[in-house]
């Protein structure tokens, strides 16, 4: 796990890198300061790369901890992972299709009720507050829209 771990840390980096340069050309903020295309991606790109430094020091730690201990993939916490890797895939299919509101509402409850909520009605208020404030922080605060229905452009 070790080498797959500083592997992984640096396709991380190296993606940032790569979307740092890919986002070379565009304007980070418009002449009215609002955020321009470069803006997120300049963002996303400094968080992969933290987050592949991290990785790195993590791997660096545990290293000492964790000598000689196997891990088991087949566990239940790592189908668990797997699981919610396909969940995120079908909310990436699913936000092409139906829009940021409404694959975002069905997201948020499968994803608290995988980690082990099982309130019906605080799985539908919480995921209507969440819902809610992404939309009011991109739409009107940020002045970003957030993906809309392919059926609806």
């Amino acid at each position: 796990m070790r080498k797959l771990n500083i592997l992984v840390g640096l396709l991380s980096v190296l993606l940032g890198g790569a979307i740092m340069y890919l986002s070379r050309d565009m304007s980070m903020f418009d002449q009215y300061g609002v955020p321009g295309e470069r803006f997120w991606p300049y963002g996303l790109a400094w968080l992969f790369i933290g987050l592949g430094v991290l990785q790195w020091i993590e791997v660096v730690v545990q290293h000492a901890k964790t000598a000689g201990v196997s891990v088991d993939l087949a566990s239940l916490p790592v189908r668990r992972a797997y699981v919610l890797a396909i969940v995120m895939v079908l909310y990436g299919v699913l936000l092409n299709y139906t829009g940021f509101i409404v694959a975002s509402m069905l997201l948020s409850p499968v994803v608290m009720w995988m980690m082990g909520e099982r309130r019906a009605w605080f799985l539908a208020l919480i995921s209507v507050v969440i819902v809610a404030t992404i939309y009011v922080s991109f739409t009107l605060i940020f002045n970003s829209p957030l993906p809309v229905s392919e059926f609806l452009e």
